[in-house]
């Protein structure tokens, strides 16, 4: 019997390649957890269901994240009715203050937190920063995205979020 094929080798490859990324959109959601905004309020994670959520890691030193927060407020700004936005601090030192420096500088009017371990334990640590992660309406994991993205990219968040009513 003679040796597979270049294109069946590729096929077999690919294969494999995917099953780990579909076995992780396959899995159970997370639930995502209660957190404190900045200015002390508690947000529970039930009130997150019913729209399609983003939570999108940051660090206020990080100049792919700066260029991401006003993306971000729009995308906010522009479909809050249909979607929530949570923006999780990863830093660690002095992690209040730059958060609050951040959501000020920016003009957040989405909910910001420092409660990063929550996050953590739900999501794990992000592959960097910054990192995005989208939930539907049910809570279940749809998009990941680690880097900056591009106009389109929240432009599709959106369109995706409109389609969800």
């Amino acid at each position: 019997m003679g040796q597979p094929s270049n294109a069946i080798r590729r096929a077999v490859l690919a294969a494999a390649l995917s099953l780990p990324a579909a076995a992780a959109l396959a899995a159970p959601a997370p639930q995502l957890p209660a957190f404190r905004t900045l200015d002390g309020a508690a947000v529970a994670a039930a009130s997150l269901h019913g729209k399609v959520t983003v939570v999108a890691y940051f660090s206020a030193t990080c100049p792919f994240c700066m260029n991401e927060a006003p993306k971000l407020q729009k995308l906010y700004r522009d479909n809050r009715a249909v979607l929530n936005v949570v923006a999780v601090s990863v830093d660690r030192n002095d992690a209040q203050a730059g958060a609050r420096s951040w959501t000020h500088k920016y003009h957040l009017s989405h909910p910001v937190t420092t409660d990063y371990a929550r996050f953590e334990a739900v999501l794990g640590k992000p592959k960097g920063i910054p990192s995005l992660y989208v939930f539907d309406r049910a809570g279940k994991l749809v998009r990941s995205e680690v880097g900056e993205m591009l106009d389109e990219d929240f432009d599709d968040i959106a369109r995706y979020a409109q389609g969800q009513r």
